[in-house]
């Protein structure tokens, strides 16, 4: 830190840096936390001085509040920065720090926005940031120059919001556009549950007034990304950018790019999203329940109460174990101390016995940005007409299996090519096989000048896309030769292609033994009307 020798050569010196431009505006860009883009720099002050080299601002800003030097050198910061930054592309703003003394000037607004526009930046690009200890200045004359500056077409920050006393009846009557949080909190983000939640509460708090919030002081990628998620718009810090000459910090816009447009926060505040959860917890068509770390009920909807097949009640604040209390529970709570150990369970199915409902339950566990267990998060969905179905159709499906099995008739199947890539059970000898293994067992049992004749009586018959029919014969399982008809019929599209060809084998020894009856019988009455003359 640099040691000056009296307070009048403190003051002839910084007069006279100011003279001659050893004070210079350092930009600090302001990044939009989703995008990386610029939305704005804070313009600091630095002094470089060619007799006492660097001097901190920590120095010389207290130093020239005590000599009355403060606003000029406000004013000469405000003029070289927006002349330097009149011509940058894009629409970014500039902010600027002025000290609680100042907002009692009765002139104020007017001196700043001549200075800007002299520099022939617009009005409307400038924030003016007031720290908290500026709104102890309970004076009319104070609240005047707020409302001045506002009138004037600037917006309004309020800086280091968490480390002053400032009351919130103030915040909400002045008319602020953007709070920042103070780089303290953000700085324990990471490691401090408390500060997380100071930090939650801010950006909730902004959110609610519709302004945006601002964290100071990011210096981790961490630190960005659990703001972001949190739902802050914009941050500062080493991170994003450090204090920098004009020249630098055109470059750094030029590489990162100006947020465009100047839209409204958005409303992602605790109260919004207690009214948007209820909303959901009440219509949703499913159960939905969340369970603190002690394994009570925080919140359950309409339906949890109804599948537990339970009056009305207020569950709030009851232990699960004593509402499941009962048989067939135990299999749910054990899942539910398995999440609450830290395991991570696929949904389940439950059988709720004092219903005789069957439920699919997903238990999440739920940590906050710090990996801090907070509970555990339950969806329940009634899938008892799903169970029944399942099973009524696993019971048809055995009885349409049997029915198969003991059936006389051989049901097949073949692509839209002819080719058989399902043959039915049937009898002693197939119940072992698969369906190709149980076709090609069939084709070898077929007499061997039938097998060739249907496969090509088959082949031919396919471009018709009409039904099919042939007859031939078979060795049976007990070595005698039998007579069967095949018969299929094409499954067609709506263009009329064949998508599939489902066919039938049945046995007809029988019908061929009485055609040959028949035969034989028509034979033996001709011989015999012919031996007696008719």
């Amino acid at each position: 830190m640099t040691t000056l020798a009296s307070i009048d050569q403190t003051r002839a010196c910084l007069a006279g840096a100011l003279q001659a431009g050893e004070v210079w505006p350092a930009f600090q860009p302001l990044v939009r936390l989703r995008s990386r883009r610029i939305a704005g720099f804070e313009v600091l002050a630095r002094w470089t001085s060619p007799v006492l080299g660097t001097v901190s601002p920590g120095v010389f800003i207290p130093l020239a509040d005590g000599l009355g030097l403060l606003h000029e050198l406000s004013l000469y910061l405000i003029r070289e920065a927006c002349t330097l930054a009149r011509d940058w592309p894009g629409d970014f703003y500039l902010a600027f720090n002025l000290a609680p003394s100042q907002f009692l000037l009765p002139d104020l607004a007017e001196q700043i926005q001549a200075t800007v526009t002299e520099a022939g930046f617009p009005m409307k690009r400038v924030q003016i940031e007031i720290t908290e200890n500026a709104l102890f200045h309970d004076s009319q004359v104070a609240r005047r120059s707020v409302d001045a500056i506002k009138r004037s077409g600037a917006t309004l920050s309020l800086d280091d919001f968490g480390t002053g006393h400032s009351s919130l009846t103030r915040l909400q009557s002045l008319p602020f556009d953007e709070i920042k949080i103070d780089a303290s909190f953000v700085r324990d983000l990471e490691s401090d549950s408390g500060s997380l939640k100071i930090v939650t509460a801010v950006l909730g708090l902004g959110q609610s007034l519709g302004v945006h919030v601002i964290a100071e002081g990011i210096e981790t990628d961490r630190q960005a990304k659990l703001l972001q998620h949190m739902g802050c718009t914009l941050g500062q810090g080493y991170l994003l950018g450090r204090p920098a000459p004009h020249a630098q910090a055109l470059a750094q816009l030029a590489r990162d790019g100006c947020h465009s447009g100047h839209d409204s926060p958005l409303d992602a505040s605790p109260f919004q999203r207690l009214h948007q959860l209820e909303t959901l917890y009440k219509d949703a068509p499913v159960g939905l329940c969340f369970l603190d770390t002690e394994m009570r009920i925080i919140s359950a909807n309409p339906k949890v109460i109804q599948y537990l097949g339970l009056e009305r009640m207020e569950l709030r604040g009851r232990s699960v174990k004593k509402l499941l209390n009962q048989p067939g529970s135990g299999s749910l709570l054990d899942a539910l101390e398995q999440v609450r150990a830290g395991a991570e369970l696929a949904p389940t199915e439950y059988l709720h016995k004092g219903t005789g409902s069957t439920f699919l339950v997903a238990h999440q566990r739920v940590c906050n940005e710090l990996d801090e267990w907070l509970g555990i998060s339950l969806v329940v969905i009634d899938i008892t007409a799903r169970v029944t179905a399942e099973r009524v159709l696993q019971q048809s499906e055995e009885h349409f299996r049997r029915s198969i099995e003991l059936g006389p008739n051989i049901a097949w199947a073949a692509g839209p090519d002819g080719a058989v890539d399902y043959m039915g059970p049937a009898f002693e000898w197939t119940p072992l096989h698969s369906a190709q293994e149980r076709y090609e067992r069939w084709r070898d049992r077929m007499d061997p000048q039938d097998r060739d004749r249907v496969h090509a009586e088959w082949l031919a018959h396919l471009p018709s896309r009409a039904p099919f029919k042939t007859e031939f014969r078979i060795l049976w399982p007990d070595n005698s030769w039998r007579w069967v008809r095949s018969q299929a019929y094409p499954h067609l599209n709506e263009q009329g292609e064949v998508l599939r060809w489902y066919g039938v084998i049945m046995d007809i020894s029988g019908e061929r033994r009485l055609e040959h009856r028949v035969a034989e019988l028509e034979q033996k009455m001709t011989q015999w009307g012919e031996l007696h003359g008719l």
